[in-house]
This record gives structure tokens, C-alpha cells and sequence, in this order.
């Protein structure tokens, strides 16, 4: 304890360093101290326990050893330092306790390993697996004089904050979170003797608010990459608690796929589209899937009258594992509409919903909060990058969107068509299936 009353800051007294917890998230934004806290701490435990090894991770060797490992040694006293080697990376301290520097990138190579603990630096960037093995490792023990103690375990991770359906918001924030893990936010304000002179300001004029949101003031939330494909959405009032109406025809537009099935339930009234759900399938065949969604149409929709479908055209392709999408939905009871299209049309639909208004003056577009992820979706994650002219196949906002974009090219293209025609000769009509305008011959 001389050792630790002697190098460790005295100043260094806070929650953090305390024994009700040994496992700890460390969220923050750029420059907020989190590696130095994480690397104080386990110096700490160190000193307090002579002969324990601690780990100093991340993800790959290039980003540990270019970045993680060389702050690291950039923090640790040069006093408490008896031995460096960069190969492998290996601190040892002056009472005989060590710190080894790895790359988190398979399992395997912690099998043989017992640790008193560790800090991953990026944490967002490793598996939950990953997390979980490095827990299972953090059980070495100790003799002194004789004895076998137990030093005082320390796993930590830090990390910008990052979306709120990662593992690791989804575990700390959890009401199962276990009684020992622990959570701690901090923001640059928080280190500001420690940063560049307008070094805040400069991060506050070059990012978008929702990066501000993580990289500044240290809030989970989304940040999006490129360009939204539907910037209107941000400037307008689209999401509200709509109701639906029991005596319209309920809509159900099905995207495919096992990966990611998707079917968007939405009424289309007076040129106004209505979104009320959406149900995201995970690595499920679409009989499975679709048998899902009826039973949710039962509880959310009881008392839906008329039900029409409409759906990607390549469900009707052939395919050598089976039955077509189509055909599986048709056995079900379930008789879809499909057409060609382009996704410039879906698009160009979608916007036009967006950017017009009915004559109550509201938006033609409404859609409910429940649909986070076509919501999420509309505020940037749906995106195109930079020079592409096609949205990003990212396997999470496309699928919804692309059953929306079916649903809503087909309603559109209709209401345009109707209310063009309503003062023309009605023997014109769009095919039912194909979407095709048809002009029936015969005397005016």
C-alpha cells in the first residue's frame, strides 16, 4: 500500500474507485478522460496486488498497437515501470504485477489465460462473446507469504456512446443488469483542463447534431453515415399516434428474404398513407414469418374487415429450395399484388407523400412511433453515400423501405391516376396485378 499511497494521484477518490462493483462501462464522448480513468484504476489494483496481469485490449493489432497501447504507456508513471517489450506488448511494474497488450479478435487465444483484469478500449467494436470470455479469464489468484489471496477484480470497457440496440447498452442499461457491472457517463466538459484550448467548439461546428448527441455529450443514439435519401422528414411533423380506421381496407406490404422478411401494415386514405406497424423477422422462412404477422394483425388490428397485400415481385420468382414466397403467402390465404419497378419509382412515391399536402392541410404521409426502425430509417439511416445514386443495401433500413416503397408506388400511382381520370372516359383502369394502364376499345 506504500506503493499506492506514493504514485496514485491523491486526488484520485471517487465512485469509480469503489468496491461495490467489479465490472464497469465507461461511456464518454471524444477527449473526456475515459482511457485515463480505466488505466488509473487498474494501476491501482496492481499496486494493491503485486504479481496479477491485466490485459490492455482491443478489437485489432493495428488499433491496439497504434493507439490503445501507446496511450496506455503515454498514462502509466514511468517511476511504477521496471520493463517495457514491444514484442509482445508487456509493461511490467516495479512490484511485479504486469499488463499485456492483445488484440481481442478470436477467443481461442485467452483458453490458458487467468487475468485479475482488463480494459477494452473501443469497446463497441468486440462481440458480446468476446466480453463474456475475458469475464470468464479474470479469476487469478495470488500467494502472499504463503497465503492465496484474492486480488480485487477489475474488468472495464470504454467506448463513445453508441446506437441503443447494441449489446452493450442493451446489457448495462438493462433492469437484469447484475448488481456488481456499473455504468458512467462523461463528456469533454468534464476534462476541460486537460484539452486544447476551443478544442469543444471545434467538435460542436463539425458534427450533425445526432453526433453531437454521442461524440459530445456522451447520449446513446444513432448516428447515420451519407446522405438521408428523405431529408424532408427531419423539416416535417410525419410521426404521430394515428388511429386506424376498422371500416378502410387495412394494407400489408411483404418484403422477402430469411434474413430479414419484412411486412408494413398501412391504410391509404384520400391520397393520405397511414403507417401503423411494421414486424421485422430475424433468419425466418416466410411461412414462419407470416403465420407471426397474422397473429399480430389479431391483436393489433381485431377488428380490420378488408385486407389487401402487395409485395416484392421477385417472391414469385422459381427457386430451388422450394415454393415461392408468393406461393407460401397464397397457402396462408394470402393473395399479394406485384409489379416490376424501379427503386427511383418507390422513391419518387415516397416523396411525393412527404412533400404535398391533403386539403385538411395535413402531410399525405403520417406514420406511428412504434416503427422505430422505418422512423430511424426516414431520419438518416435509410441513406445514399456520397457519388451513389442508389440508397445503401445496408440488411437493416432497406428491407423496410423496400416493402414500403411497394406499398406506396402502388397507392400513388393510383390515387395520381384516379384523380387525372375522374373527368375522363372511365373505360380506363390500371391492371390489378401488373400495375399497367389498360384503355378499353369501343364507340364513345
Amino acid at each position: 500500500m506504500d506503493i499506492v499511497n506514493q504514485y496514485i494521484p491523491n486526488d484520485w477518490q471517487s465512485e469509480f474507485h469503489g468496491d461495490d462493483w467489479r465490472y464497469t462501462c465507461l461511456v464518454g464522448g471524444k477527449g473526456s478522460g475515459k482511457t485515463f480513468a480505466a488505466v488509473q484504476e487498474l494501476v491501482t489494483c496492481a499496486l494493491e496486488s503485486p504479481g496479477t496481469t491485466y490485459v490492455i485490449g482491443r478489437k485489432t493489432l493495428p488499433s491496439l498497437r497504434d493507439s490503445s497501447w501507446k496511450a496506455f504507456i503515454g498514462i502509466v508513471d514511468k517511476n511504477l515501470i521496471k520493463e517495457i517489450t514491444k514484442t509482445p506488448m508487456r509493461v511490467e511494474l516495479i512490484n511485479g504485477s504486469e499488463f499485456l497488450g492483445r488484440p481481442l479478435d478470436e477467443m481461442k487465444k485467452f483458453d490458458s489465460m487467468e487475468i485479475a483484469g482488463w480494459f477494452v478500449d473501443e469497446a463497441d467494436e468486440i462481440e458480446e462473446d468476446m466480453w463474456k470470455t475475458l469475464k470468464d479469464r479474470t479469476r487469478q489468484m495470488i500467494y502472499v507469504n504463503g497465503k492465496k489471496i484474492v486480488p480485487r477484480y477489475r474488468g472495464i470497457i470504454g467506448l463513445n456512446p453508441t446506437d441503443e440496440d447494441h449489446w452493450i447498452p442493451q446489457f448495462f442499461l438493462s433492469p437484469d443488469c447484475p448488481k456488481d457491472h456499473k455504468i458512467y457517463y462523461s463528456t469533454p466538459m468534464d476534462n476541460m483542463e486537460n484539452l486544447p484550448p476551443g478544442y469543444v467548439d471545434q467538435l460542436k461546428g463539425q458534427y450533425s447534431p445526432d453526433q453531437l448527441q454521442r461524440l459530445l455529450y456522451g447520449q446513446f443514439g444513432k448516428v447515420h453515415k451519407g446522405r438521408p435519401v428523405f431529408p424532408q422528414f427531419n423539416r416535417g411533423n410525419y410521426v404521430w399516434s394515428v388511429q386506424y380506421d376498422p371500416e378502410s381496407t387495412m394494407f400489408r406490404t411483404w418484403d422477402f428474404g430469411y434474413n430479414t422478411p419484412v411486412c408494413v401494415f398501412f391504410q391509404f386514405i384520400n391520397g393520405q398513407m397511414r403507417v401503423f406497424e411494421e414486424v421485422v423477422g430475424k433468419r425466418e422462412y416466410i411461412d414462419d414469418f407470416a403465420k407471426r404477422v397474422l397473429e399480430h394483425q389479431k391483436k393489433m388490428f381485431p377488428d380490420v374487415r378488408i385486407l389487401k397485400d402487395f409485395c416484392d415481385p421477385h417472391g414469385a420468382d422459381e427457386k430451388d429450395t422450394g415454393v415461392t414466397s408468393v406461393r407460401a403467402l397464397n397457402e396462408l390465404g394470402i393473395y399479394p399484388q406485384y409489379r416490376r419497378q424501379t427503386i427511383a419509382e418507390g422513391i419518387k412515391a415516397v416523396k411525393w407523400l412527404l412533400d404535398t399536402l391533403n386539403s385538411a392541410g395535413e402531410p399525405n404521409f403520417y406514420i406511428n412511433g412504434r416503427c422505430k426502425r422505418l422512423v430511424e430509417g426516414f431520419r438518416g439511416g435509410y441513406h445514399r453515400m456520397d457519388g451513389v445514386e442508389h440508397p445503401e443495401k445496408d440488411g437493416y433500413y432497406d428491407h423496410v423501405f423496400d416493402a414500403l416503397r411497394y406499398g406506396a408506388t402502388f397507392m400513388v400511382s393510383r390515387f395520381m391516376f384516379n384523380k387525372a381520370s375522374a373527368n375522363h372516359n372511365p373505360a380506363t383502369f390500371i391492371h390489378p396485378r401488373t400495375g399497367r394502364r389498360i384503355e378499353l376499345q369501343g364507340d364513345k
